[in-house]
């Protein structure tokens, strides 16, 4: 089709739209040939059609039509017809349609509402250079509605690597407010650079501006976050303890084990909790560490040691804890750890249990033999179908019930 005319075109993509699986080899053809009155039409749908016209004329701009339809809507980046600008955006910044800089850039500064967001992505995703930067973080550090700065991070985050050295430079000029979202953006992105300025701040204002510092920490993968944040780690707010020792166990790091185990006997239970999780993330750097610290451990760490290494799900822990269930004080959470260990070497000692004086011995012994993944756990069920305790027996019944659901 060499000459396309407006009727005729307009015939065709009615057509193409009314056929999404041909869409693409239907338009294929006629790339060489679009005029603008064509590409208006185009536009025209990218402005008022549904949803899977929308994406179908968007894919055609990005992939088949490249630079030519980049220069067309370009020039049709108009605040005054927003729908357009929304999907014309996405198509520019998917194109890394540089010459659309400025023409966004005018839709940030009038602060159009609904053209914010898709002119920062659309920005976000331009190649690499300093004019672009400096629109983004002019943008971060001057908007207002919070909302749209909160939503702005997802978009900035792909360009840290250029606009973290900006905002760090430009950091002390900032009030206060603005610093506070410079420090939620830079704890999203786990750079390095700011290791210091993170370390400063959780020394100035712990409660504050360091919350987000804490979050930063944890992000940074290396040894000196973990310094920073054991410095912190005594402070004598729990829920600031509860955020560090979350954040330690998000570094990664095997200098987080010690003081994570330290933190399993702190005198908040949110705080112990905490521990127990993040110990259950890096543990396994240094099982040995874990299993000298259950030796010699108090009644209370014990049982939050015994909590996390089940979690760790390492068969260095398998015996140690088969020993421990020993000692009838932590006896219901080793029982409980040895389940979610996994290992089917367990089940020896689990089924003594089931022969135990006390009930919730012999029903946590029956649940934990059943998270064993035994040939015989329908067997076991059976003999503990006739316990004298109606708890134990309808658990027997519902593993019973569930092995045949599944046969």
């Amino acid at each position: 089709m060499n000459n396309l005319g407006k009727q005729n075109f307009a015939e065709v993509l009615e057509d193409a739209l009314a056929r999404p699986e041909s869409f693409q080899a239907t338009m294929n053809g006629l790339v060489a040939n679009l005029d603008q009155e064509n590409l208006e039409m185009l536009a025209r749908q990218l402005e008022q059609a549904g949803v899977i016209s929308r994406q179908l004329i968007s894919s055609f701009f990005i992939e088949k039509l490249g630079e030519k339809g980049g220069d067309f809507l370009s020039a049709r980046l108009d605040v005054s017809r927003p729908a357009l600008f929304i999907e014309a955006a996405n198509i520019l910044g998917a194109l890394k349609y540089e010459k659309a800089v400025d023409r966004l850039k005018i839709a940030l500064e009038k602060n159009v509402a609904e053209l914010i967001l898709p002119s920062v992505k659309a920005l976000a995703m331009m190649k690499p250079s300093k004019k672009v930067d400096d629109i983004l973080v002019n943008f971060y550090f001057t908007h207002e509605d919070e909302v749209k700065l909160f939503s702005s991070i997802r978009y900035l985050l792909p360009r840290q690597h250029t606009l973290v050295h900006e905002m760090l430079e430009r950091y002390r000029s900032l009030n206060e407010s603005r610093r506070m979202w410079v420090l939620k953006f830079l704890a999203e992105t786990g750079n390095d650079e700011a290791l210091r300025l993170f370390s400063d701040e959780l020394d100035i204002a712990p409660l504050e501006r360091g919350l987000y510092c804490i979050t930063g920490l944890g992000r940074i993968h290396c040894p000196e976050s973990v310094a920073i944040l054991v410095k912190h780690s005594k402070n004598q707010e729990w829920f600031l303890r509860k955020r560090i020792v979350e954040a330690l166990g998000h570094t990664m790091q095997v200098e987080a084990v010690a003081p994570i185990l330290e933190m399993l006997d702190d005198d908040s239970v949110q705080v112990r909790a905490a521990a127990v999780e993040s110990l259950s993330k890096v543990g396994n750097l240094a099982p040995d560490l874990l299993l000298k610290k259950l030796k010699s451990s108090s009644e209370h760490l014990k049982v939050n040691l015994i909590r996390a290494m089940g979690q760790l799900k390492n068969e260095k822990f398998l015996e140690p804890l088969i020993e421990e269930l020993k000692d009838r004080k932590s006896l219901f959470f080793t029982i409980d750890s040895l389940g979610d260990l996994g290992f089917s070497k367990a089940e020896a000692s689990l089924r003594k249990l089931l022969k135990d004086s006390e009930w919730f011995n012999r029903l946590n012994a029956l649940e934990a033999l059943a998270k064993l993944n035994l040939e015989n756990i329908v067997q076991i069920a059976q003999e503990c179908v006739q316990d004298e305790n109606d708890m134990v027996r309808n658990s027997a019944s519902r593993i019973l019930a569930s092995r045949q659901v599944s046969r």
